[in-house]
């Protein structure tokens, strides 16, 4: 890994701390290049002059088969979304409910994964049960299969919460589903980039990600996985010209039979591309090369800020099940006062609720700080960190 090219593609490391991947990453210079040429070009070559737009749609899925390959699905189980909550929104709209039928919720899930499967249960009366994790937002495979009954239809649960940065038993969680014939949807927003995943190992059903953080690409750019032998059962909740076929001799409505059927209108050309580049930029340095820098920089981190006299850190104890996020509050400081202290030293931290309820009234606490890594950082951007909240004291 060549992290003095990385950071030269990141320019903002020049002069920013940037601690904040978990709720958006930085996108290296040539992500965002990628994404500037084709904006200039729609209106210097003409957005829909033939032989340009054939080009485009060319480079769209592209795109979508380098996806498939990152995750080892196939290029027709990929459809393109704004971000991920739009993707697990898309997935529990399209699945034909009965009255009675239950989604099992880790209760480490934010809303993204909490309120689609809420609203059904006032659209179409299913029933929504929270599995617990443990004092560590730890999942269990255990916990799962206790709580999975006979009307059980769907389990999900995050990859990579952004409250406690604990790395869950993807596989053994979506094998509890397989053996009991439930459904898996894998909320990898958070995980996507950092760890290398693969639905053929993971064994899920359904895998919903946004590109903006792990992955550094541009805010708009998200995606899901629907296993092929679920999509002629999965009813989109938007149609247009893009996913649907009308044929007004015979008023025949037919869909994509891919996972383009979740694709309609006009795709978002300049995210899709961006990603596409950010999935270049990470296929140059490596999927495992990420992973392993980001274990050492988790488990600097957790020393650090460990060792400073009156900081809890929320989450796993051990470096070695926790990834990039750490989370922590200092005694009698507000979180967001740490915010504004340490931005105006030029470090980027992150302070809020994070839409985790249950975590946070666990710990008794209403907000907390969270600090977020990426490949890009540093030991030293670390300790200078650990430093600024020492002196936040």
């Amino acid at each position: 890994m060549n992290l003095q090219q990385i950071r030269s593609d990141t320019p903002l490391t020049a002069s920013t701390i940037y601690l904040d991947t978990a709720a958006a990453s930085l996108p290296p210079d040539p992500v965002l290049e990628v994404v500037r040429q084709y904006l200039l070009d729609t209106g210097h070559k003409g957005i829909y002059q033939p032989g340009f737009r054939r080009e485009t749609y060319a480079r769209v899925e592209s795109v979508r088969a380098q996806l498939a390959e990152l995750i080892e699905a196939g290029p027709d189980e990929i459809a393109f979304t704004k971000n991920g909550s739009e993707a697990i929104s898309l997935i529990a709209q399209a699945i034909p409910w009965q009255p009675g039928d239950e989604v099992l919720v880790a209760d480490t899930e934010m809303l993204s994964n909490l309120l689609p499967w809420k609203r059904l249960e006032q659209q179409r009366q299913i029933r929504v049960k929270m599995v617990p994790s443990d004092a560590q937002g730890r999942l269990h495979a255990e916990a799962f299969a206790a709580a999975i009954g006979p009307r059980t239809r769907l389990l999900t649960f995050s990859h990579l919460p952004n409250s406690t940065g604990a790395v869950q038993p993807a596989a053994d969680l979506c094998a509890v589903a397989r053996r009991h014939g439930v459904l898996s949807l894998v909320n990898a927003s958070q995980s996507l980039g950092l760890l290398p995943t693969s639905v053929r190992q993971l064994d899920c059903d359904f895998l919903c990600a946004c590109g903006r953080k792990g992955l550094r690409a541009t805010e708009g750019s998200g995606f899901l996985f629907a296993r092929a032998q679920h999509l002629p059962r999965l009813e989109p909740a938007l149609v247009g010209w893009w996913n649907g076929v009308y044929d007004r001799a015979t008023g025949a409505l037919s869909l994509q039979p891919s996972a383009r059927r979740f694709e309609a209108g006009c795709p978002n050309v300049p995210a899709i591309l961006g990603l596409g580049a950010a999935l270049d930029y990470l296929q140059a340095i490596g999927i495992a090369a990420v992973h392993a820098r980001l274990q050492a920089l988790t488990a600097h981190a957790v020393a650090r800020l460990s060792a400073l006299p009156g900081l809890t850190i929320y989450g796993p104890l051990q470096p070695g099940q926790r990834l990039g996020i750490v989370p922590f509050n200092i005694q009698g400081i507000a979180p967001e006062h740490l915010v504004e202290r340490l931005a105006a030293q030029g470090c980027v931290i992150e302070a809020g609720a994070f839409m985790a309820d249950a975590i946070l009234a666990r710990h008794g606490v209403d907000t907390m700080a969270r600090l977020s890594l990426h490949y890009f950082n540093t030991d030293d951007e670390i300790d200078r960190c650990a430093s600024l909240l020492d002196a936040c004291r």
